[in-house]
């Protein structure tokens, strides 16, 4: 096991440390920064220069658009190599740590800045996980990878399909984006495997990838140490692991399981797996695969049980080759086309899944029927219901009385993201609850709208436009349990597009904000792209459309220009205006 010293020196010589430090020297006493607190465009290339960075334009738009500078300058910063103050950039205190402190200091300077700009905890992005799938490549191996094996962990890890068929269907378009190397330009498995080489994690030599001391330490770190505890009970941990990619979900729940003999471990995700669904339900069948035959006694423990036993049941009717009584295929096949309704986006209707059903195996759903209500299964009369009458919204709950706390998070808008935390009433239908997020957001309500659920689309009733009745149907009756999600779209010309979760449910039913970020893009600048280039130009007095943008938004001045304002609490009023 490599020293503290060890990795403290190999964390020094590392490429991106390197380059850091070459920039803050560069920075010195102060350099002037634009609003987005990057080098200004000429400075900008002048840095390429110094670091020989070879930029796509010698007159950039901005920095921004410099995406190996924007590496560097993101690895000075989260260092505390440089720091903004008003307008300029100086040098901070963490370039005194780098060059003077003690090997631990710069251990932990460079674990900080690995783990936020590599394996960042929230709202990961495709580029983030395909540096996460390459980093359990390296954990898991013993030697030397090739680029093929970082190829292939990425696809899955996006897609979790059958590679070897290249169809849309069966790989999600980022698992073929990072699948297909025969396009120009370097391979994505290189970009990934050339960044982690940058911060002295792997060795990059021809097509093969290896994990150095410093990359071994770190993943043991990420995956290990940074596992769930072993004490969690299993619920939490199904939890803490649900929604992960499956070769990720598994490694981050060894240390779980090798604390507990496989049968003790299966009985312990049994017992928390009959009480989840959806995803959660996937996930406690995904470890309780990794218990191995040795979880024997707990599933022969299980079989005897009614309802959920019929996966123990199945277990061992796989293991000794016998058939499945008829009575368990059924209640098995409901539990699995329930599981695949509650985990579908919330812009895909139900219906597509009857129609898949239909699709695969025609007349016999009508035979199939019956044996399905007989189930036993909780959910078997609304599957009953979905593939005899495809698209109906379940029955309004009594919610008299209930609030529903609600996210609205602005799909593909960040630096702020735009989001408000609301409370209103369950019984809101959603035509009213389409005035309450054009309030909330700050949106003028001067273009069309639409929700889309499972069950289908609402909105203005619109034969052509196939909108269901907007005001026929209440918020409680398509978000009935915390974590369920509608979309809501805005001006399908911008495509302002909003997931709506329902985060909790509370006893009041009042309409207030209680926490948000980010002000509401300008009607028609475009869409979320549109809305980029805005922030962009109209901060950049060098931008060729800056003066118009101003102009536009009727301001003075870029400094006048705020994408950050927002205020929960004028929101609330304005809210409680618009019901009065």
């Amino acid at each position: 096991m490599a020293s503290t010293g060890q990795l403290a020196s190999a964390a020094r010589g590392s490429v991106a440390f390197t380059a850091a430090l070459k920039l803050a020297d560069w920075v010195g006493s102060g350099r002037e920064v634009t609003k987005r607190g990057v080098p200004k465009p000429a400075a900008a290339v002048e840095l390429c220069d110094l670091l020989g960075i070879e930029p796509h334009s010698r007159k950039p738009r901005s920095a921004l658009d410099i995406a190996p500078l924007m590496t560097v300058w993101s690895v000075a910063v989260v260092a505390d190599l440089i720091e903004q103050v008003g307008d300029r950039v100086r040098v901070g205190p963490g370039l005194r740590v780098w060059r003077e402190g003690r090997p631990e200091e710069v251990l932990e300077a460079w674990v900080r800045c690995a783990q936020e700009l590599l394996t960042p905890p929230d709202d990961m992005e495709e580029d983030d996980l395909a540096r996460l799938a390459a980093l359990v490549v390296l954990h898991e191996a013993e030697d030397a990878v090739t680029l093929d094996d970082l190829r292939l962990a990425i696809a899955e890890f996006f897609g979790d399909a059958g590679l070897d068929c290249s169809c849309p269907d069966c790989t999600s378009p980022e698992a073929l984006r990072y699948a297909d190397e025969s396009g120009s330009g370097r391979p994505p498995a290189w970009q990934v495997a050339g960044l982690l080489s940058e911060f002295g994690i792997a060795a990059l030599r021809g097509d093969e990838v290896t994990p150095t001391l410093l990359g071994r330490w770190f993943t043991a770190l990420v995956f290990r140490d940074g596992a769930p505890s072993p004490d969690l009970d299993a619920a939490t941990l199904i939890a803490a692991v649900n929604g992960l990619p499956h070769r990720l979900k598994l490694v981050m729940s060894r240390p779980w399981l090798s604390a507990r003999t496989p049968a003790a471990a299966a009985r312990d995700l049994l017992a928390a797996a009959e009480h989840t669904s959806g995803g959660l339900r996937l996930t406690a069948l995904a470890l309780l695969d990794e218990c191995g035959p040795e979880a024997e006694p707990a599933w022969r423990e299980w079989a005897t049980k009614d309802g959920f036993g019929a996966y123990a049941r199945s277990w061992l009717s796989q293991r000794s080759g016998t058939a499945l009584a008829e009575a368990d295929k059924a209640w098995l096949t409901v539990d699995a086309l329930i599981t695949t309704l509650d985990e579908l986006p919330p812009e895909l209707p139900e219906e597509v899944v009857a129609e898949a059903v239909h699709a695969q195996i025609g007349t016999g759903v009508s035979e199939a029927l019956p044996r399905l209500a007989a189930s036993d299964h909780p959910d078997a009369p609304r599957l009953v219901a979905l593939l005899t009458d495809p698209g109906t919204p379940r029955p309004r709950p009594d919610r008299a009385g209930v609030g529903y706390e609600l996210e609205i998070r602005l799909r593909y808008v960040e630096n702020p993201p735009v989001w408000r935390r609301l409370r209103v009433p369950a019984e809101l239908t959603l035509g009213e609850l389409h005035h309450v997020v054009q309030v909330a957001m700050g949106w003028d309500n001067s273009h069309m709208h639409a929700f889309e659920h499972r069950t289908g689309r609402y909105g203005t009733s619109d034969r052509d436009l196939g909108f269901r009745d907007e005001h026929a149907v209440t918020v409680s009756q398509l978000l009935a349990k915390v974590g369920d999600k509608i979309l809501y779209t805005y001006d399908f010309g911008d495509d302002w597009e909003h997931d709506i979760t329902l985060k909790k449910i509370v006893p009041s039913s009042d309409i207030a904000c209680t926490a948000g970020e980010g002000a509401c893009p300008p009607e028609d600048c475009g869409g979320p792209g549109g809305y980029e280039n805005l922030k962009a130009a109209v901060t950049d007095p060098t931008a060729q459309d800056h003066a118009d943008l101003l102009e536009w938004l009727g301001l003075d001045s870029g400094d006048d220009f705020d994408p950050t304002t927002f205020s929960p609490e004028t929101t609330t009023q304005a809210l409680n205006r618009t019901r009065h």
